[in-house]
């Protein structure tokens, strides 16, 4: 007996390696089609619900029965998973039921019956209720802390997709589900077991042998079969869609996400003089745009000024954003005296996304500085979006929050490093934003990397009088003199949206004791961009009244001990994820 136990404590341990990569890449094939805000919801627990269930319930399956149940399960998971997605997203149009209908349908059988091997053992008798609660919750704990902090970390999964592990772990259960066949054996023999003769076990074992060599042979031939239609990543080759305008150029599941690279191409029979939407490059990170370029027909330039070009050579149009041409409204302050001169030098850029406003400082004579988390982004603006190049002294692919404080130590001990006359710091994504970056701390360290009179420009994506929204603005205020603020609207913002508009806030924030003005844009300013010319032309009708989202209150300022912006930047995901939806039809979320 206390052998059997021994191997039940060795079954839970067992369990729980696969368990948390299943809950892994089923997390990691969801977030394309929902975002992380709406997938982690309810995730951990319809996990803990599944893992109870199992717990609790009265049936007690064979361990042959188990494995054949966890083979279909995962066979049927690839699939499962991602169609159940696309139609939930589609016909719900729920970013909060839609995930939940899909863990219920999909995940939860899943753990379901994996965490079926640690509760019951078809050789003793049922452990008390009290035990196995005991063990689902640590089952949980580590499943969860596995998934979270060991599958999430091994790069070596970015090139392998959620249908080949599925499948694998599908083939090696049948695997053992066949070797654990009962053979079908006379009354005598059943009563005589074990004293089976040695050839007849033998006997019986070749068999098995034999059905293990033939599903072999015929799983290799289906499995591939039974995959999802997700693009392999890295991606070979582009992909055109067959049904529909649109080409993937490029996908790469990496340190942020899944980083896509799309066209939506326009429809042949009109050669681009159509109304409708087409002709546009953009940038991907799962469930969320970092921006994007006109393309094709759509490419204009004033003053037969060259456009843009790819690093194949295409030409490349406006931003379809205009908060990237509003964060270069940085280079018309003229209330410092670097601003009247106009001979900014340098400028820090933490958070790149296609590269729109760093291009434009470099066409200007500025040196850029780039700090962006994900190499996948940063090669997708330079291969995709026109970004010369930088200089590899001025490129630096790692977390923002080290290298300003690794930059602010050099300083201090008199290393020659620059200081920066422009931080231009935009890490908005999917709703939920690093709230790391965003804290006194944080800011602290960057104005030790800035001129005196240097200028920071932060995006805020969001709804302007919200809790996230006030916690950024405050603390801004607090750690520098003024900031102005200013929206990227097309259309007027009235105060009485300031509640209910999702839109792109950027604000400018200084040391200067002089008050943070703007001079009159000229032509030069423009480099040849229609986009450029409206934006910095109504610059003045686009001030966000900031008193309205002021609050004296310290609990709106941002600190390493008291920072809620990553928990309530995850609520906004679930509009984030609707305001997407508008932006581009269902098949492009659907295809990556």
């Amino acid at each position: 007996m206390p052998l059997l136990r021994f191997n039940l404590l060795l079954r839970v341990a067992t369990v729980i390696l696969p368990l948390s990569l299943v809950v892994f890449l089923y997390e990691r094939a969801l977030v394309p089609l929902y975002g992380t805000g709406p997938t982690t919801f309810l995730l951990n627990k319809v996990i803990l619900c599944a893992i109870l269930v199992s717990a609790l319930q009265p049936c007690r399956f064979s361990s042959s029965n188990t494995w054949l149940f966890t083979a279909v399960a995962l066979t049927l998971a690839p699939n499962a998973t991602y169609w159940t997605a696309v139609w939930t997203s589609k016909f719900l149009k729920d970013p909060v039921l839609g995930p939940a209908l899909t863990h219920a349908l999909v995940l939860g059988p899943l753990v379901f019956v994996l965490a079926t091997f640690s509760m019951h053992d078809d050789r003793i008798r049922p452990a008390p209720i009290t035990l196995r609660l005991i063990r689902s919750a640590s089952i949980y704990v580590s499943v969860i802390g596995l998934a979270q902090r060991l599958w999430s970390r091994l790069s070596a999964l970015n090139i392998i997709s959620e249908s080949q592990i599925f499948l694998a772990f599908a083939g090696i259960s049948y695997a053992v589900w066949i070797m654990k066949l009962p053979l079908p054996l006379n009354q005598d023999t059943v009563k005589s077991r074990r004293h089976l003769p040695r050839h007849k076990a033998s006997s019986a074992s070749q068999v098995k042998y034999i059905l293990l060599i033939v599903f072999g042979a015929v799983w290799w031939s289906i499995s591939p079969l039974l995959a999802n239609p997700v693009l392999p990543h890295p991606l070979p080759q582009p992909f055109t869609h067959p049904t529909y305008p649109l080409q993937i150029l490029s996908a790469v599941q990496s340190v942020t996400g899944l980083i896509t690279v799309a066209e939506w191409l326009p429809l042949p029979s009109q050669n681009g003089n159509d109304q409708e939407m087409h002709s546009v490059r953009y940038l991907r990170a799962s469930h969320s745009l970092l921006g994007g370029v006109w393309t094709r027909s759509k490419v204009q330039t004033l003053d037969g000024v060259l456009p843009v070009s790819d690093s194949f050579g295409t030409p490349l149009g406006d931003s379809i954003y205009s908060t990237f041409v509003l964060q270069e409204a940085v280079r018309l302050v003229n209330s410092t005296e670097v601003g009247k001169s106009g001979k900014w030098s340098n400028v820090l850029i933490i958070g790149l996304g296609t590269g729109i406003s760093a291009t434009s400082f470099i066409r200007h004579d500025i040196s850029a500085t780039i700090v962006e988390i994900d190499p996948a982004v940063y090669m997708a603006a330079r291969t995709y979006f026109g970004l010369p190049d930088p200089g590899p002294e001025n490129v630096f692919l790692e977390d923002a929050r080290s290298w300003v404080d690794r930059r602010r130590v050099d300083i201090s001990t008199g290393v020659d490093a620059p200081l920066f006359d422009i931080v231009v710091h935009d890490c908005f994504s999917g709703g939920s934003v690093p709230e790391h970056i965003f804290t006194t701390e944080f800011w602290e360290d960057v104005k030790e990397t800035m001129q005196p009179e240097g200028i920071v420009v932060v995006n805020f994506a969001g709804i302007i009088h919200s809790e996230p929204s006030k916690l950024i603005t405050n603390t801004l205020q607090r750690s520098f003199r003024q900031c102005r603020a200013f929206h990227d609207m097309s259309e007027d913002l009235p105060e009485e949206k300031y509640d209910t508009e999702f839109v792109n806030m950027v604000l400018f924030c200084t040391l200067s004791s002089s008050p943070l003005t703007f001079r009159q844009p000229k032509s030069s300013d423009y480099l040849g961009s229609y986009l450029r010319k409206h934006i910095f032309q109504s610059l003045a009708e686009r001030e966000v009244n900031l008193a309205l989202i002021q609050e004296p209150d310290a609990k709106y300022i941002l600190t390493d001990k008291n920072n809620s912006l990553g928990k309530l930047g995850g609520r906004q995901g679930a509009h984030h994820w609707e305001v997407m939806r508008q932006v581009l039809p269902d098949v492009h979320w659907e295809t990556y």
